[in-house]
């Protein structure tokens, strides 16, 4: 396409929303972290964490392709916004950690280190929940 030389209108959405296509077989569980795989397809909730995943978001409803082929079913990730999530007490992140980056260690709980490059990004650390100290703040954008 060649660059245009007159005002457009191009489309948007806020991304706060995003559709994901399910791998085929995969089912996902709303509140736990929206990870894809190398071929971009949404893996299972219970899918062993791998540090080739990336964490797009949280799962904003549960979705079941398990007799699905890749895309068959569709599941929005909520993206955009600090989540609450467990911390992993082996590879706790602590305050002096504010705003560094995290990492899925499961599928609710974010640890300090990539333990080697084993786990994904999960987002940034914003701080601990004051009501439930063992959980902190992620920023996933």
């Amino acid at each position: 396409m060649t660059a245009t030389q007159n005002p457009i209108v191009t489309e948007f959405r806020d991304g706060e929303l995003m559709p994901v296509p399910l791998k085929a077989d995969a089912i996902v569980l709303q509140g736990t972290f929206a990870l894809v795989d190398a071929t971009g397809f949404a893996i299972s909730s219970s899918t062993a964490i791998a540090g080739t995943q990336k964490c797009l978001g949280v799962w904003d409803n549960s979705a079941d392709n398990t007799d699905g082929e890749d895309a068959d079913r569709i599941a929005c990730v909520r993206r955009n916004k600090q989540f609450l999530f467990a911390n992993l007490a082996t590879d706790a992140v602590t305050q002096a950690d504010i705003g560094a980056t995290v990492y899925v260690a499961d599928n609710q709980t974010v640890a300090k280190s990539s333990d080697t490059d084993a786990r994904p990004v999960a987002g940034k650390f914003m701080g601990f929940d004051t009501q439930y100290p063992e959980y902190v703040w992620v920023e996933i954008q």
